[in-house]
């Protein structure tokens, strides 16, 4: 291991560096991310957009950490931990004892930087306030299984916090993300373009979803966990749409809402 760097310090400038990227600002700024445990590091490496890897010294030695490293291009910079330095990065309570700093990836973009034509023959869902990071994670996770190609994120969680990112499970980088401060303005866009926007609400008006008439373009919306579809994006669905339930509960999670509309969605052929 003689391409490894041996850190011991939490005061080392690197160890600081890195551990900022737990902050968005600085996330943002750098443009680069952490990758915690070994599937994440993984996906990040094969993916090429791991730019360093950092393993807690206990586990130098064990097959996972092996197999990324074997994996790895030659510019990715290794780095071997004292155990008090890998805790001063992670964000994990029982960490894998791997993370990766990863470049953003080039499927995460900004709605300004994308062209009207960006979506065209594409499977999409969106996404209104989805807060919690977990939540956030496994739809998009959920997204990538189902065979989506773009999730459209509005007054979301930040994706590619670290929680996000565990809890997608490597499919950030996986299907295009985009990311607008105007969910309405863009989803109006899109109706413009023909597609159908259907927001997934409880409203009087709302159709049952195992029944109503689907289509491969249509662009349904995941509201908030708490509160719903905010009345600035249901003021642009062209309809609404719910999830037949037991009269037992109020409502379902975000998550699972989302994995049961996705899935029916994806026995739709592509166009």
């Amino acid at each position: 291991m003689n391409d490894f760097e041996y850190i011991t310090s939490r005061q080392n400038e690197k160890i600081k560096s890195f551990s900022k990227l737990k902050d968005k600002k600085f996330r943002d700024a750098s443009r680069e991310f952490l990758c915690e445990g070994v599937k994440l590091s993984l996906e990040a490496v094969m993916t090429g957009n791991a730019k360093c890897i950092l393993i807690r010294e206990d586990l130098a030695d064990s097959e996972d950490v092996k197999n990324i490293i074997d994996k790895c291009s030659g510019d990715v910079i290794k780095y071997i931990l004292a155990g008090t330095v890998f805790e001063k990065i992670t964000t994990e309570n029982s960490p894998q004892g791997v993370i990766t700093v990863a470049k953003y990836p080039d499927n995460v973009v900004s709605s300004s930087d994308v062209a009207e034509s960006f979506l065209n023959g594409k499977r999409a869902v969106a996404l209104d306030g989805i807060r919690d990071p977990g939540n956030l994670g496994t739809i998009i996770r959920s997204a990538v299984a189902f065979g989506f190609d773009a999730v459209i994120l509005g007054d979301s969680a930040d994706v590619l916090s670290p929680k996000t990112a565990r809890a997608s499970m490597g499919a950030v980088f996986n299907t295009d993300i985009i990311v607008t401060d105007d969910l309405a303005s863009f989803l109006s866009e899109m109706r413009r373009s023909g597609r159908n926007v259907i927001g997934a609400c409880l409203a009087d008006s709302s159709e049952d979803f195992l029944s109503m008439k689907k289509a491969f373009s249509d662009v349904v919306v995941i509201g908030n966990e708490g509160h719903g579809i905010s009345d600035s994006v249901l003021g642009v669905c062209s309809s609404y749409t719910k999830i037949p339930i037991s009269d037992r509960a109020e409502s379902l999670n975000a998550g699972v809402a989302a994995a049961i509309i996705l899935w029916e969605y994806s026995k739709i052929q592509r166009a």
